[in-house]
């Protein structure tokens, strides 16, 4: 395996590990929605659609290859996200009174979390932009290559769409075609444990999803790799 084959191959495996990190912190905020009952104020969509908007670049590079554009997309909505998470913040410090917008994890509320996840995003695709060999590769994605990897990958993507369409979908019913409310009634939640079972329902759903699409692209022809 030549040495830009496999650095691109490693390339692939961070931009998947960074799909499931950004599917874990969607999953909190969604649990916070559906098990506690809490509803997502403005800044809070304006946040979770950041995080869709940051795993554009990893899904682009998966499916189509290494382009430095595709990180510069997931900057572009880590920079939004960080200037709603940051308001945010600022919003809720300004009052020492103030206890916050919802239940804090581990000392920290979700928009706090949110720009620590934003700032690594930036820091993290800016490091991923330095580095040469993956674009240098002609990299063109994991759709033909039949290995363990690939089907992590549309594990990820389609968990990643599954979160997106539920998003988009929750959203009608808290603010129909109208403003959100700045701060919307809470809804009777499923609980702690059910609340992360219905989130986590997804990822197997995903799952299936996912080895039906890899099955599918068996029908493909395959990428080789190269012998040495």
């Amino acid at each position: 395996m030549s040495v830009e084959r496999r650095e691109t191959r490693i390339a692939r495996i961070i931009n998947v590990l960074a799909l499931f990190a950004l599917i874990g912190v969607l999953a909190g905020s969604l649990h916070l929605q559906f098990g506690v009952g809490e509803q997502p104020c403005p800044l809070c969509l304006i946040q979770r659609s950041a995080m869709i908007g940051l795993a554009i670049g990893p899904l682009l590079n998966l499916l189509w290859g290494m382009r430095p554009a595709h990180y510069a997309l997931s900057i572009l909505a880590a920079v939004v996200g960080g200037a709603a998470s940051t308001r945010q913040i600022l919003l809720h410090i300004a009052d020492p009174r103030d206890p916050g917008y919802g239940p804090a994890f581990a000392g920290w509320h979700l928009y706090t979390w949110a720009f620590a996840t934003f700032t690594i995003a930036i820091v993290g695709c800016a490091a991923m932009l330095l580095w040469a060999a993956p674009f240098a590769a002609n990299d063109g994605g994991i759709l033909r290559e039949r290995r363990w990897l690939r089907m992590l990958a549309l594990t990820a993507i389609v968990w990643v769409l599954l979160d997106l369409l539920v998003i988009a979908i929750s959203v009608v019913p808290e603010c129909g075609l109208g403003m959100c409310p700045d701060d919307p009634d809470p809804i009777n939640g499923l609980g702690d444990v059910p609340g992360w079972a219905a989130v986590l329902s997804l990822g197997m759903l995903a799952l299936a999803i996912a080895a039906g699409a890899v099955l599918d692209r068996r029908l493909l022809p395959v990428e080789e790799p190269p012998s040495g």
